[in-house]
């Protein structure tokens, strides 16, 4: 039997920790991290929530879920540093 998988594959989602020199530090799952050269990368700075497309590999920065990160760590560290 042969089966086709036709399910939309979600494109794997990794957070730019910071930039040294040339290098885009990006944090993946469970503290792991890589590196990109900033010159293979669109416009990003730290924080940004970067979708790397499995198929072509072209990254693209989700402005939506960089948003929303930024929103909830605001939250949290409103949290902890009170007035």
């Amino acid at each position: 039997m042969l089966f086709i998988f036709s399910e939309y594959v979600k494109p794997m989602e990794v957070i730019v920790d910071r930039i040294e020199n040339n290098l885009v530090v990006v944090e993946l799952d469970k503290g792991r991290v890589m590196t990109y050269r900033i010159d293979k990368l669109p416009s990003v700075k730290e924080g940004d929530v970067l979708e790397i497309d499995s198929d072509t590999k072209e990254v693209f920065v989700n402005k939506k879920k960089t948003k929303q990160r930024k929103k909830k760590i605001k939250k949290l560290m409103d949290k902890v540093f009170v007035d």
